[in-house]
């Protein structure tokens, strides 16, 4: 990842421990383009990408589906792998998009 990305709403970070993105705040559909970038680059370093949600208090359904299109292009063993709390309701709400069905994507909700 090229840094940071910051506005009033978004904070998005490399993950320090791992390869990764970590977000905080709200993921309106007007960060679809710097989070698309940011796994993009985090895809050139490591097979298994980490988007932390977990500080994260609201997600568009247009992020939801720019995620659900870029685990689509993925090829085992590539795979996103999301981490959210379980508030943010991504089980059902992922389920819509067929992330049941996405063998490259895979959800942790803590």
């Amino acid at each position: 990842m090229r840094g940071y990305f910051a506005d009033e709403l978004l904070l998005m970070l490399p993950l320090a421990e791992s390869p990764g993105v970590c977000l905080r705040g709200e993921v309106l559909g007007a960060h679809q383009g710097p989070l698309a970038v940011a796994l993009t680059d985090e895809l050139a370093r490591t097979d298994v990408i980490i988007l932390d949600l977990t500080g994260v208090s609201f997600v568009s359904n247009s992020v939801l589906q720019t995620l659900t299109l870029f685990a689509c292009r993925l090829s085992p063993p590539q795979c996103l792998l999301v981490k959210a709390g379980a508030e943010l309701g991504l089980g059902e709400r992922g389920d819509a998009y067929g992330w049941d069905q996405i063998a490259t994507l895979s959800l942790i909700e803590a």
